[in-house]
């Protein structure tokens, strides 16, 4: 389950607009849209360098550097498109979130 937590400085996104985002990200990267989670957080203070968008993207170990490449790609170029702003205003990083180390409905997954 890819989850993106977006820290957004002028947050443009209401719930029917995240869920469009939702669901087109589904479809660009293959999976189902209750398989992923966006959350977006606005309001926020930022010491030193200053980003309109920050993401803290979470994947599961399950895709290849490629797969990963194409999902970071597709969220960066939604968030451009919903929000209004240029690439460079986004920031995201990746970690990779191995099995086992999530747990979901009181039970650990594993992959």
């Amino acid at each position: 389950m890819p989850i993106a937590n977006c820290f957004i400085k002028d947050n443009k996104l209401n719930q029917e607009k995240l869920h469009e985002l939702a669901i087109e990200w589904a479809k660009m990267i293959q999976v189902a849209v209750n398989d992923i989670c966006i959350t977006t957080t606005s309001n926020f203070m930022q010491g030193g360098q200053q980003y309109e968008v920050m993401v803290n993207l979470f994947l599961p170990s399950l895709w290849s550097q490629d797969d990963i490449k194409k999902i970071q790609s597709s969220l960066l170029g939604l968030l451009v498109k919903y929000l209004e702003i240029k690439s460079s205003e986004i920031f995201i990083i990746t970690s990779i979130i191995e099995s086992g180390h999530v747990i979901e409905n009181g039970e650990i997954i594993d992959w």
